[in-house]
């Protein structure tokens, strides 16, 4: 009989022989065994909805979720894996009729489901939906509905029904996707912020470990533990488990194994919530073959990534770019991928750490990665020869590799692992776009070693060497930008395209001009204008004759850096984009200076702060400028002001101006600081350097210039204004007098103002 007992299996319910298949046991006997499984199963998760911990850092959504409750009959919450969807439904709906969904494996049985949990008994030869519609006609109730993810059509077809025939009837579903019926209100639970994730991490370690306690460094260890688990709650309380066998440094250290170490949950929660990796393995189990596909390969980007790199990674054969973009729509739809907005406006996408490291396995495990990596790499390849046709790097075709360096990364890696011909085309886009954002340094580093490695051809050789010339050049006490810019023209020589050997002119001509040798400058510039007039593009030919000309007023010949200004500037205005038309015009209003026409260089200065993006390479150079019309206009405080915030927003390694500049620039220093004592100098250069970019374009462009005021500053003239003595206003902001007095000080400065009655005057219009 043990025999037969084992291969025939026994019921969940009472006990008796079930029937087998080949791949399993059945678990009850007879349909009334199963449904009293889960009658008796949905009374035990009623019994258990009662939390037994406390509710943390969620109190505003709280509030708002009742707000929205009182409008609506379907309210759906939405969110990643662990993200504290059914605690949120909790602590929004105690009294609810609660129906877990987690353990229902079968979509017939959410009917059933339901029913078990409101008490309605089956009516005999009556459909389950329709006792229920009759039961709920006329009764009103909060209906909560757990878990929905792997069923959502059922539960979408059932809530439909319900609300249609129940008026009396609100339903509050979780679920990582919406249900999608008429009427419903989605509200996307988001992870927690960092002050809400410590707190929680400290509250569930100190429950494990009583008389626990962290110090200021273990608040700032918890921080970044809490920022790498993305301030999910579930993670965080695994994490927070470790706390009485780890120190929370060494939780910290371990969390690129956290899939592996995050998993002593709760006894009691569903097994989906007893570790990190089940609960991102149940999301994954509900996609389909196509969309597991998409979400494995997606895993490769760390940071985000475009539509164009998503179509790169995941299009082939057996699946379409059109394809792709919609699965795109229901990974985030599942909450496995979320939709951000660039700041440019364009679409992208990114994964919560946890979820792309699972991802990441799965990748490994389905033997895709190489597959994924070529496609990455074929796009960018594409990218390539695009840039490659260029004479300077095209704006259009940068801006958006700023947001895919992740990517363009991790193509540079797979070309080199391979030793293959496209390392430095790639690692040239690399370094170009690493430039841009100011990363001179490593950019240099990068390119140098692809170039020293990399079996490319001459042409791409070539324009890799330029751009290294380039990068080299920034630092003016290093040579190996005029040996890199030769062997680039050197190497253009042999080729038959003038475009080439003009880039490569360019590049060598720039290599003089830092170094001050201004006729070989002109001497190489020329003879590239030569060159690109008969084949060159208009705005290539206005780009070097820019560089001809600054080249010509460094070295005093103006009347010929006039000609070629005046006949550049409406190609400029024209064709180019705004940051190198930004550059032109620094290079106009520095004509101006040299004339002495303060107002043309204040205007075209003003223009090119306006014209360039916050940041930008030249930025600082035009700030500086206007430092120097500020001096010439007899307002040292304003230059000064203007020469500090110059120093806080130069671009991390941006290249310097030539020495003639840097010498007027210490000039209009050293007048400053003799026009103002030493003390006031301080003051003024320091409230420059405090201000952030923003303040310093509207200060520039004398919009709003009260923002260059601290907050505390703010403060202190509010309470000027209400007519508080210094005493008093010490007092209030727990600062002592001469604080006060300093902060004062500082204002009177800032604003230009010398009264307490012109800082309460000031106040009543701008406070």
């Amino acid at each position: 009989m043990r025999v037969v007992s084992e291969l025939a299996g026994t019921c969940e319910t009472c006990g008796a022989a079930t029937s087998s298949s080949r791949r399993r046991h059945a678990r009850y006997c007879s349909n009334a065994c199963r449904q009293r499984a889960y009658r008796e199963r949905a009374s035990r998760e009623i019994e258990l909805s009662t939390s037994l911990d406390s509710f943390i850092g969620r109190a505003d959504e709280l509030h708002y979720l009742h707000r929205l409750a009182g409008a609506c009959r379907m309210l759906t919450l939405v969110g990643p894996a662990g993200v504290g969807k059914t605690r949120l439904a909790k602590e929004f709906a105690p009294d609810a009729v609660w129906v877990e969904l987690g353990s229902v494996s079968q979509g017939e049985f959410v009917v059933q489901s339901v029913a078990t949990a409101l008490g309605i008994a089956e009516v005999a030869r009556e459909p389950v939906v329709r006792t229920l519609l009759t039961a709920l006609a006329e009764r009103s109730l909060l209906l909560v509905l757990d878990n929905c993810e792997h069923l959502v059509a059922q539960c979408a077809h059932l809530v439909e029904a319900l609300l249609l025939g129940c008026p009396g009837l609100r339903v509050l579903a979780t679920s990582r996707e919406a249900l999608r019926v008429p009427g419903e209100v989605v509200y996307q639970v988001h992870p927690l912020p960092i002050a809400s994730a410590v707190e929680l991490f400290s509250d569930r370690a100190r429950a494990n470990n009583l008389g626990l306690t962290f110090d200021l460094a273990d608040q700032e260890i918890m921080s970044s533990v809490c920022a790498r688990l993305d301030g999910l709650p579930l993670a965080i309380e695994l994490a927070a488990r470790l706390v009485t066998v780890l120190p929370v440094a060494e939780v910290l250290a371990r969390l690129d194994d956290r899939l592996a170490l995050l998993n002593r949950g709760n006894r009691t929660a569903a097994e989906r919530h007893q570790s990190l990796r089940a609960a991102i393995e149940w999301s994954y189990d509900t996609l389909d073959g196509d969309e597991q596909r998409v979400f494995r390969r997606l895993s490769l980007f760390s940071g985000g990534f475009s539509v164009d790199i998503a179509v790169a990674a995941c299009a082939d054969e057996a699946l379409p770019p059109d394809r792709v973009l919609g699965l795109l729509s229901v990974l985030v739809a599942k909450s496995l991928l979320v939709a951000t907005t660039s700041p440019s406006g364009v679409a992208r996408f990114d994964q919560l750490e946890s979820v792309r490291l699972y991802g990441k396995e799965k990748l490994v495990e389905s033997g895709e990665h190489g597959a994924t990596c070529e496609g990455v790499v074929t796009w960018f390849m594409v990218v390539w020869r695009r840039f490659s046709l260029a004479m300077f790097s095209p704006s259009e075709l940068l801006e958006p590799l700023a947001g895919d360096s992740g990517a363009l990364q991790l193509a540079v890696d797979w070309s080199t692992s391979r030793h293959d011909q496209r390392e430095l085309p790639l690692a040239t886009l690399l370094a170009v776009t690493w430039r841009d954002q100011g990363y001179v340094s490593e950019g240099r580093r990068l390119l140098d070693n692809a170039v020293r490695s990399s079996d490319a051809t001459p042409e791409d050789r070539c324009i890799a060497l330029c751009h290294l010339a380039f990068l080299a050049g920034t630092d003016l006490n290093d040579s190996a930008g005029f040996r890199f810019a030769e062997q680039a023209v050197e190497l253009a020589r042999g080729l038959d395209s003038p475009i080439a050997l003009a880039r490569a002119l360019n590049g060598l001509a720039g290599e003089h001009t830092r170094a001050e040798r201004l006729d070989a400058a002109r001497k190489y510039y020329e003879e590239a204008i030569a060159l690109l007039a008969p084949v060159g593009e208009p705005l290539d030919i206005a780009i070097v004759e820019h560089n001809l000309a600054w080249v010509a007023l460094q070295s005093g010949d103006t009347e010929f850096a006039d000609e070629l200004i005046d006949d550049v500037l409406p190609v400029y205005r024209r064709l180019a984009p705004p940051p190198r038309l930004a550059i032109f015009l620094h290079t106009v209003g520095i004509r101006a200076l040299r004339r002495d026409d303060l107002d043309e260089a204040l205007a075209r200065f003003q223009e090119s702060v306006r014209t360039c993006s916050v940041g930008s390479f030249w930025f600082s150079h035009v700030i500086e400028g206007l430092a120097m019309v500020a001096l010439r206009r007899g307002d040292p405080r304003r230059a000064l002001r203007l020469v500090g915030a110059a120093s806080r927003v130069r671009t991390v390694g941006q290249a310097k101006q030539d020495a003639q500049w840097q010498e007027e620039l210490h000039a209009t220093i050293t007048a400053c600081r003799a026009a103002l004592s030493t003390s006031e100098a301080e003051d003024v250069l320091a409230s420059g350097r405090e201000m952030t970019q923003e303040q310093v374009v509207d200060y520039v462009l004398d919009e709003e210039p009260e923002q260059v005021l601290s907050d505390r500053e703010r403060q202190v003239v509010s309470l000027v204004a209400a007519g508080h003595t210094n005493q008093r206003i010490g007092s209030t902001l727990r600062i002592s007098e001469r604080t006060v007095e300093a902060h004062l000080q500082r204002v009177r400065q800032k604003l230009e103002l010398r009264s307490r009655t012109q800082i309460a005057a000031w106040a009543a219009q701008h406070l």
